[in-house]
């Protein structure tokens, strides 16, 4: 009986654990609200997927920066390319 329970508490767990994909909807709004200031909005110019990653090239007009952002399944960012005018 013990088994049966262990058993079923370690597939809960790979299952969960496994559930950490985000959208794409998701990733770009994380990338919108990040690089998005007093001075404007950032806007998403491509987005692709690597490998459960999502790179997202942004642009904020208004503050003359543009970039390529890494937003991991767990919606970290890493910041890839920057570009300040």
């Amino acid at each position: 009986m013990n088994k049966k329970i262990l058993l079923v508490y370690a597939m809960l767990f790979f299952i969960l654990g496994g559930c950490s994909n985000i959208s794409e909807d998701k990733a770009k709004k994380i990338i919108v609200e990040e690089y998005s200031n007093q001075l404007g909005e950032a806007t998403i110019l491509s987005t692709e997927e690597k490998n459960d990653d999502y790179y997202i090239e942004w642009e904020n007009k208004n503050d003359k920066s543009k970039g390529i952002s890494k937003v991991s399944s767990n919606g970290e960012i890493t910041l890839i390319e920057l570009e300040i005018e």
